[in-house]
């Protein structure tokens, strides 16, 4: 009991000097300068103050005084943390020591004209006052971290000796909350090896990182390297792997919440940090034009992709956020995120179908947005193939809705997001995506700009191999992987959505847009990049099993066609590219047609039709399952493809 009083008493205490703490400093700093004038006397008399200038010390004092503190405060020497103090409070106070040196010399000679005043005592009291009030803090600041240093503690190395690093070693070496002890940098610039920064010294390169773990102990490595590329921090994976250590790493700063310490922002590393994707630059003043102050409308806001769009235009600062989707829950967590990320963002959450045409009607005149992202679609590759009617229900005549409400209501643009797969398609997923970009190329109007963006796998997407591959791994394994020679592109899905935003700034309408995605990574190093991260061995820990290419699948994927004019843009990261042409009664025709072989659940006519729009599709050995290929006009497989509802035709969309 008296253990909890002393504790509470202390914390009271505390709490008290906390709250007195300008009262504290102030009257700290009255001591200080009085103790530097008074020492400014003794120098300059060789310590011994005759009488004759006792008095011409205490009649200017309080002159001395009157003008320092104000200067003092006004500089803000009288707020802030000495334990925090560094290089720019030390300017700071030489700052306000010149001000006060200049002011005093004009108001004692010039103003009171004291005579006999030695004039030389100012400038000491100058050079005095510097060290004096400097060393006061800085001894603060050493106090408090050599008892944070003596806390336990987990032994640390820092890699890179950078502005980063130096910043994450302050932070670690001040705040007694973290558990982490700074032991040393590890740097690949041998030039500065042995230098000491923040008291801490470079120890060797990355080459050196298993001795010197093993030597010092070390518990975590810090990577502080936030423009690193894959390859580098490949290297530093696997020279910390066999060490069993704890890992974690600077996200790059595009990723992190500004005015956030770096120490905060620190975390595990994931796999999607060895892509070593490059920062994103984008016309912010643009792009905060364009949503400010605006109505947004995203449909499929619950997704991956659409939840994403929802945080980024939401830093822009626009009136309203229209949410649609069709799954509550999701659209629930987006909504509970961003009412507490932005108390004062309007957002309109409905839950909705985009094959609900009135509702669309209904909200799009209600809200009247300035521009719509059109997220909303069935992606799932081998689920789409058994599912083909659901797939061009939605994808497709889903889209032609959104697309011709737009239309219908004047929206000034409407970006639609696209997918590689829909590049010499192999799946129903990938060619009704296909379909679907054609769709608002036959819709490009004078009042409506119509632009599609086409990119490749997002990491952590939902229905991605990212969030399959760790449960396995949580499960002991084994980690299936469709085929050892399989690649995908690959992207993070903050920095895709970045990119949607900058294309829609940049289309004038009826372009497809292209994502730069680098080169295609093997799903199988991936696969093993996140067992390593894990902290298992592949094919030791963790067995990786190869099951076959799932129904529609292809081993790599492609981004355009060889007959597609792709062209650079102003951004280097987007492209694009003449996605082809089509006329709006020939639009209508194909989608009656559509609707007719969703009506009647025939697959034949279906891939026949699909066929006719999109001559390059290659339909699955399982699609082709589906189809009578004796008896064109009979349907087969009920049971394998699930019939969805009936397809509203062209004329009652419309």
């Amino acid at each position: 009991m008296k253990k909890y009083k002393r504790l509470y008493l202390s914390l009271f205490v505390s709490r008290r000097l906390l709250d007195c703490r300008f009262l504290i400093i102030f009257f700290s700093q009255i001591i200080l300068l009085v103790f530097t004038y008074y020492g400014s006397f003794l120098l300059r008399f060789d310590f011994r103050l005759t009488p004759q200038y006792q008095p011409i010390f205490l009649e200017t004092l309080p002159i001395i005084l009157f003008v320092k503190l104000p200067i003092f405060y006004a500089t803000g020497l009288f707020r802030g943390w000495w334990r925090y103090v560094g290089v720019s409070d030390l300017l700071d106070i030489a700052k306000a020591s010149v001000t006060a040196f200049v002011l005093n010399y004009l108001v004692l000679l010039h103003v009171f004209s004291i005579s006999g005043f030695p004039r030389s005592v100012l400038a000491i009291d100058l050079v005095v006052s510097i060290l004096v009030i400097g060393g006061t803090r800085f001894a603060v600041r050493i106090y408090t971290e050599t008892t944070i240093t003596q806390q336990a503690r987990k032994p640390t190395l820092v890699v890179g000796a950078g502005q980063a690093g130096r910043k994450i070693v302050q932070d670690l070496k001040c705040n007694p909350s973290l558990d982490l002890e700074p032991i040393g940098f590890v740097d690949d610039d041998r030039s500065k090896k042995n230098i000491k920064i923040q008291g801490v010294r470079v120890l060797g390169t990355f080459d050196d990182l298993p001795e010197l773990i093993a030597q010092s102990k070390i518990e975590c490595v810090l990577i502080a390297i936030p423009s690193a590329k894959g390859a580098t921090l490949q290297r530093i994976l696997e020279k910390c792997r066999a060490c069993k250590i704890e890992l974690k790493i600077l996200p790059p700063i595009t990723d992190r919440i500004n005015g956030t310490d770096p120490v905060k922002q620190l975390r595990h590393v994931r796999v999607e940090d060895l892509l070593g994707r490059e920062p994103v630059s984008l016309d912010l003043a643009s792009i905060g034009e364009k949503f400010r102050g605006r109505t947004v409308f995203i449909t499929g806001a619950g997704g991956s992709i659409g939840s994403e769009l929802a945080r980024q235009i939401a830093a822009f600062s626009p009136t309203k956020l229209v949410l649609f989707d069709r799954s509550e829950n999701e659209l629930y967590k987006i909504e509970v995120e961003l009412t507490a990320a932005f108390p004062q963002l309007r957002l309109m959450p409905v839950v909705g179908d985009i094959l609900d045409v009135r509702l669309l009607r209904e909200l799009i005149a209600e809200t009247r947005p300035s521009s719509i992202f059109h997220a909303a679609a069935y992606k799932h590759v081998p689920m789409m193939e058994t599912n083909c009617f659901q797939a061009i229900r939605n994808n497709v005549f889903g889209t032609y809705n959104v697309a011709l409400v737009a239309k219908q209501y004047g929206i000034d643009d409407l970006v639609m997001i696209s997918s590689d797969k829909a590049v010499r398609p192999t799946n129903v997923m990938g060619v009704s995506k296909r379909v679907a970009e054609l769709v608002i190329l036959g819709l490009q109007n004078q009042s409506t700009r119509y632009i599609s963006v086409r990119f490749g796998n997002v990491l952590g997407s939902n229905g991605s191999v990212l969030p399959l591959f760790q449960q396995q791994i949580a499960r002991g394994g084994p980690v299936t992987v469709t085929h050892p020679e399989a690649q995908r592109y690959f992207m993070t899905i903050a920095e895709a959505v970045q990119l949607v935003l900058q294309t829609s700034v940049m289309g004038k309408g009826g372009e497809i847009f292209v994502l730069e995605m680098g080169e295609p990574i093997k799903v199988v190093d991936l696969a093993m990049n996140l067992i390593r991260l894990s902290g298992f061995d592949p094919g030791r820990d963790i067995e990786i099993v190869y099951t076959g290419l799932r129904p529609g699948e292809k081993l790599c994927e492609e981004l355009m066609l060889e007959r597609e004019d792709i062209k650079s843009t102003q951004h280097k990261k987007i492209r694009v590219l003449n996605g082809g042409q089509a006329e709006f009664r020939e639009i209508q025709q194909w989608l009656d047609q559509l609707s007719e072989a969703v009506e009647a659940k025939n697959v034949y006519s279906l891939v026949r039709t699909l066929k006719k729009i999109v001559p390059e599709y290659c339909p699955s050995k399982e699609i082709l399952s589906l189809c009578d290929i004796d008896r064109h006009d009979i349907v087969i497989g009920y049971d394998r493809a699930r019939a969805g509802l009936a397809v509203p035709r062209i004329g009652d969309v419309a």
